[in-house]
């Protein structure tokens, strides 16, 4: 699975690059808010929106994995807890099943 996910990237930074090469030339205006940003050439906001992705990216990672620890940790806790319950159960003394047979003979 982790072949298909690094061939699916390869392709679309090969994709990107080659839209970046053939578009070298053009410029563009950006606004931002108030700001207006003229005459920027069009390879450097297809790169910066190309690592704010990125980062966006990485970001969603981060949360998902610590959420995906949390999760991981409350059922190895819960396991632990239920190991030492069926442990526990085990171990009782068998006073029951020796009445009942008791009464039985």
């Amino acid at each position: 699975m982790w072949i298909v996910r690094y061939a699916i990237a390869a392709v679309l930074i090969i994709a990107l690059l080659g839209f970046t090469i053939q578009n070298s030339y053009q410029r563009v205006i950006i606004n931002i808010g108030a700001k207006t940003y003229e005459d920027v050439p069009l390879m450097f906001v297809i790169f910066i929106a190309f690592c704010v992705g990125i980062i966006f990216w990485f970001v969603i990672s981060v949360v998902q994995y610590l959420r995906l620890s949390g999760q991981l940790a409350d059922q190895k806790r819960k396991l632990r807890n239920l190991s030492e319950e069926l442990t526990t159960l085990r171990n009782l003394p068998l006073e029951e099943t020796e009445e009942k047979s008791g009464e039985k003979s």
